[in-house]
């Protein structure tokens, strides 16, 4: 009797046990790992990219891959990224369908449909597939807040590291940490968002997209790009007057 009980609780544990390792193991497949740094904006979940808003699904990422993203526009953005698939994977320029996805050689999604290259491959995907504390100019306002608004170099060195903010040290007596928009609505994209130092404090913050920093003066340099420089800085025109003589001169 006591090796039919136990045959029994055998026989129901066991394939419970296979099917939770198979769960966990599909999980496992569907998750990018990815270490420090954050970069820029990730994934949030299994993630459906279509052609158009609403419009059929080409692609599915998984969790927390690195994406590029327009601004959001009636709740939706446009994505992409560079695939590094083999030829053997294309046709024609375009990415064949049940293809997986591969960037830096791993696999972080897979197609649906077959997909279009346009510099790279983009779709469309609801704005809260997007992890808030990956977009750059949200996690910046939470970094203040946590390191109780302090504005000095060394304080802001982990947050530039997390989001790879490129230094450029061009502009006299500025120290100037930055990213750049998204190449889907422009392949030569302006400045994004940087942080502007002087004497290892910030004094300014450069942006193409809305933020909600306070106790500051947002000046408009031109129809895409804004400064935002705070109170207490002094030669504030200055600044301002400095990268608009710079933006002019890139046009």
């Amino acid at each position: 009797m006591k090796k039919h009980i136990i045959y029994l609780l055998g026989s129901i544990v066991f394939p419970l046990a296979m099917e939770r390792q198979n769960d966990i193991k599909t999980v496992i497949a569907t998750t990018v790992k990815t270490e420090e740094p954050v970069q820029g904006e990730r994934t949030k979940g299994i993630t459906e990219v279509r052609d158009t808003v609403n419009g059929t699904v080409l692609f599915t990422l998984y969790d927390n891959v690195l994406i590029e993203s327009t601004l959001a526009k009636d709740n939706w953005v446009q994505i992409g990224l560079f695939p590094d698939n083999p030829e053997s994977d294309y046709e024609n320029y375009t990415l064949k369908k049940g293809v997986k996805i591969k960037v830096d050689g791993k696999i972080i999604g897979e197609t649906k449909q077959p997909v279009e290259l346009s510099l790279g491959i983009v779709g469309y995907i609801p704005k809260n597939h997007i992890q808030s504390k990956t977009i750059v100019e949200n996690a910046f306002e939470n970094y203040l807040i946590k390191n109780e608004n302090s504005r000095k170099l060394k304080d802001c060195q982990q947050f530039i590291s997390n989001f790879k903010l490129e230094k450029d040290t061009q502009f006299e007596g500025l120290e100037v940490y930055y990213n750049y928009e998204n190449w889907m609505e422009d392949p030569s994209p302006i400045i994004r968002y940087a942080l502007v130092f002087q004497n290892n404090t910030l004094v300014a913050i450069l942006h193409s997209r809305p933020i909600n920093t306070s106790k500051g003066t947002d000046y408009k340099i031109d129809n895409r790009l804004s400064c935002f420089v705070f109170n207490d800085v002094a030669q504030a025109e200055h600044i301002v007057k400095t990268f608009s003589q710079f933006t002019s001169a890139v046009d």
